[in-house]
C-alpha cells in the first residue's frame, strides 16, 4: 500500500468491509470501531460489502460507539445493489434504494451454478455450516463452506481464488447479463447487470456533490476478478491494502494528517 500522497484532500473514504475492516465475516474489534468513529468526525465514510444489509449491522454497525456522527455514514451492502442513509429524524439508518432479483432471476442464477459444478465434477464439501446459496434480496451468494462456516476452515479452501476464478470464469458463459465477483474467501456474488459496488460512487455524487477526486476507496480485493476490482474503473483513487491491520495504520495516518490540517 502505498497512501502518502492519496490522502491530503479528500472528502469521503469508501471502505471495503470482510479482508479490509475486519476478518471474513467476523465483528469490527475495538480499535478499528475507535478509528472509524475518529474518522466520521473527520471525513464522510461508506461501507460497501457483498454482505447483506443485517449482516452489515450486526458486524459492522452495532460495533461502533454511540457517540459516532453516524449521519456521516454511508452503508451499501450486497455490492452496492442496496444503500442505506442514515435518517437523523428517526435515529436510524432507512433504505435508499435497492435493485431486487426477481424469483425467475433467483432460480435462473442457481441454476447457472448447478451447471457448471456438473461440467467441472464440482465435489461439494461434505459438511457445510449453514446455507450454501443466499437470496440476499438484490444479490445472490454461493458460499462453498456455507454462510456460518469457521474462518480457519474458509481460507484453506480456496487461498489461491483458483477454485472460483475458475468457477466465475464458467458462469460469465451462462449468466453474460449479471455481475459476478468473487468476494471474502469463499464467495461468489452475482447482481443484477450494472449492478456492482461502483454504484456506491455514482449514489455519493448525487448525495454529496462530491468528485471522484474528493473520493478515496479502500479494499482487499482489488485484483481482477475480486469483488473490489471494478472500482478501478470509476477513476477514484483505489488503495490496496492486505486486512485491518493495515487499513488501521492507514485510518491513524488520515487522522493525523487532518489533525495537522
Amino acid at each position: 500500500m502505498n497512501g502518502a500522497n492519496s490522502i491530503a484532500g479528500k472528502k469521503i473514504v469508501i471502505f471495503d468491509l470482510d479482508g479490509t475492516l475486519t476478518k471474513s465475516k467476523s465483528n469490527i474489534d475495538k480499535g478499528m470501531a475507535a478509528l472509524i468513529s475518529q474518522m466520521l468526525r473527520i471525513r464522510y465514510v461508506a461501507v460497501t460489502s457483498g454482505c447483506s444489509f443485517q449482516q452489515l449491522e450486526n458486524q459492522f454497525l452495532s460495533g461502533l460507539p454511540k457517540s459516532a456522527n453516524l449521519w456521516n455514514l454511508y452503508l451499501f451492502p450486497t455490492c452496492s445493489a442496496s444503500g442505506y442513509y442514515y435518517d437523523r429524524r428517526r435515529g436510524r439508518f432507512s433504505l435508499a434504494y435497492s435493485n431486487l432479483l426477481s424469483e425467475h432471476a433467483v432460480r435462473r442464477i442457481v441454476g447457472s451454478f448447478e451447471i457448471v459444478f456438473a461440467e467441472i465434477s464440482y465435489v461439494h464439501p461434505r459438511k457445510t455450516y449453514g446455507p450454501v446459496f443466499e437470496n440476499r434480496g438484490s444479490q445472490l451468494t454461493f458460499s462453498a463452506l456455507g454462510q456460518k462456516a469457521p474462518l480457519r476452515l474458509k481460507r484453506k479452501w480456496d487461498p489461491n481464488r483458483e477454485k472460483r476464478l475458475r468457477i466465475r470464469r464458467l458462469l460469465k458463459t451462462k449468466l453474460p447479463d449479471f455481475e459476478i465477483t468473487i468476494g471474502g474467501t469463499t464467495s461468489i456474488d452475482v447482481t443484477k447487470k450494472g449492478v456492482n459496488k461502483t454504484l456506491c460512487v455514482k449514489k455519493l455524487e448525487e448525495r454529496l456533490r462530491l468528485e471522484h477526486e474528493a473520493m478515496l476507496f479502500v479494499g482487499d480485493a482489488l485484483f481482477r476478478g475480486g469483488n473490489d476490482y471494478i472500482m478501478r474503473s470509476t477513476g477514484v483513487r483505489c488503495l490496496s491494502v492486505s486486512g485491518p491491520m493495515e487499513t488501521k495504520k492507514l485510518m491513524r495516518r488520515m487522522i493525523r494528517t487532518a489533525q495537522v490540517n
